[in-house]
């Protein structure tokens, strides 16, 4: 007998995360959305399912200690069909949006699995590996809880709402790509998409990009002549990345034992930047409004800084966020 009470027939999909460090119950409990949060795959004996999807990634889903599951009745549970999809969708798109708040430690990675339960027995239609997602040099671990989770569901909502017209919200959806882009990437080239990122949002003019960033990305962060320098930095080193230069090219001011640090510094506070930015569009529909096509993110722009940046609300104080030095290339800071 299975762990979970699969129902009779139905179709499910799993997201199964590996290593993964959480601050959750020890017991299974749903989201606000119905989704079940477990601390292992719902059945006792994965040896079912070795025909299926193998013993090697048997053995993945053995070591699983976070899963989030889903599943709906069906009439038809043994065809893979369009319900399997939206419900893979659901929980890969969670996925994706935990990852706006820095800290998620996947150490051995994440499986998404789809399935069907016929008579209550559960068994496996596809499985496919999720993308790996890296972290800043000098990051601090933070672990997954309920509330982040919670937070996951709205962020993802945000998606859904802009993924219902097509034809709007289209440079909003483009730089949360790149951004995603960036969060999987090792590298200077984290930094070149989080930049990339945030002129999504900030639509600069031909030839005004440099001067455009740094002062309308004061209204995402805390305007002062120490975020203006951070900024232009940032902007130097995605300009340096875009061709193909070294990326310490832009802070060659600093004594050479600090450069690589900077850099990371640099990289981490743009990170946090765009990661807020894009959460709080996802957030906030009325000030997402504000971006749901060129026009209106040109009309934006054209506000004064105090109206603009009051609707914003407050910005993130990136300038005092502390400077992280020596670690190698992965490792990540003490909490």
């Amino acid at each position: 007998m299975s762990l979970h009470p699969f129902q009779t027939k139905s179709k499910f999909a799993m997201l199964t995360v590996n290593n993964v460090y959480t601050d959750l119950p020890a017991a299974a409990f749903q989201l606000s959305d119905g989704t079940w949060v477990m601390p292992a795959v719902p059945v006792p004996d994965l040896g079912i399912w070795k025909d299926w999807i193998g013993s090697i990634r048997m053995e993945r889903l053995g070591r699983a200690n976070l899963v989030l599951f889903v599943e709906e009745p069906s009439h038809d549970p043994e065809i893979v069909d369009d319900v399997h999809h939206r419900l893979d969708k659901a929980l890969s798109d969670l996925f994706y949006m935990l990852h706006l708040r820095t800290g998620i430690e996947v150490a051995e990675g994440a499986d998404l699995l789809c399935g069907s339960s016929i008579n209550g027995v559960p068994g496996i239609r596809q499985m496919s590996q999720m993308p790996a997602f890296h972290q800043s040099k000098g990051w601090k671990r933070a672990p997954i809880t309920a509330a982040w989770l919670e937070e996951g569901l709205v962020l993802r909502a945000g998606v859904a709402a802009m993924d219902a017209d097509k034809t709007q919200f289209r440079r909003v959806v483009r730089g949360l790509v790149t951004l995603f882009k960036g969060l999987q990437e090792t590298g200077q080239d984290r930094l070149h998409q989080f930049v990339r990122s945030l002129e999504a949002l900030i639509l600069p003019d031909i030839g005004s990009t440099q001067k455009q960033f740094a002062h309308r990305c004061q209204t995402f962060a805390r305007a002062g002549d120490d975020t203006r320098l951070l900024l232009l930095e940032a902007f130097d080193m995605r300009s340096d990345t875009e061709h193909l230069n070294p990326w310490d090219e832009a802070v060659q001011s600093y004594p050479a034992d600090q450069r690589e640090d900077v850099c990371w510094h640099r990289t981490r506070q743009i990170e946090h930047l765009a990661c807020d930015a894009y959460s709080r569009l996802l957030r906030d529909a009325a000030l997402r409004d504000h971006f749901r096509t060129e026009a209106a993110i040109a009309a934006f722009w054209k506000l004064p800084d105090d109206q603009r940046r009051a609707l914003w609300g407050k910005p993130l104080d990136i300038a005092q966020e502390p400077l992280v030095q020596k670690y190698d290339q992965w490792e990540r800071a003490s909490a």
